[in-house]
């Protein structure tokens, strides 16, 4: 059988496609080439940017590769709160309680984690941990006289006692 010139070039071809096609590799395939892992910092970064959507990937990601790190956990809880995911800032805001973060006062300065703070479910998660405040806070409280008695306040409750004279 003979080659003519009219058969090399569409062979040539699909040589050449079959060729290149083996020089792809899948890299979601064990033992390719992985992924660089995600930081903090570049969560924090997409927060900056106003780029929620890949502020929650990004954290996934994150979580997923250090699931004890508090910090992976509450930047998670940034990104899902900024994303308007309020479920999925409090599951993980939870594993952040879990994995050791105990700063109160770093939970009140996040400012993405201000729509939560007024939820019965952020009150609930806080006391259980034993992180709750007291209502009624010392310098709330007070006691007064006024010509129509003594006043007694205590947070947002006051009582009026007459003047007995």
């Amino acid at each position: 059988m003979q080659f003519r010139n009219f058969h090399v070039a569409p062979l040539a071809l699909v040589f050449l496609l079959l060729l290149s096609a083996c020089r792809f590799t899948n890299k979601s395939e064990p033992g390719s080439e992985a992924e660089a892992p995600v930081t903090v910092g570049q969560v924090q970064s997409a927060l900056d940017q106003k780029n929620f959507g890949l502020a929650a990937a990004l954290s996934d990601k994150l979580t997923a590769a250090s699931p004890t790190n508090a910090d992976a956990w509450l930047i998670a809880a940034d990104a899902k709160a900024a994303s308007d995911s309020r479920i999925g800032a409090l599951v993980a805001l939870e594993s952040a309680l879990n994995n050791g973060m105990r700063d109160v006062a770093r939970l009140d300065a996040d400012h993405y984690l201000g729509p939560l703070r007024s939820s019965n479910e952020y009150q609930a998660l806080l006391a259980r941990f034993g992180l709750a405040r007291p209502v009624v806070q010392a310098g709330d409280s007070s006691i007064t006289e006024t010509s129509a008695g003594t006043v007694v306040r205590a947070g947002d409750i006051s009582v009026t006692l007459p003047n007995t004279k």
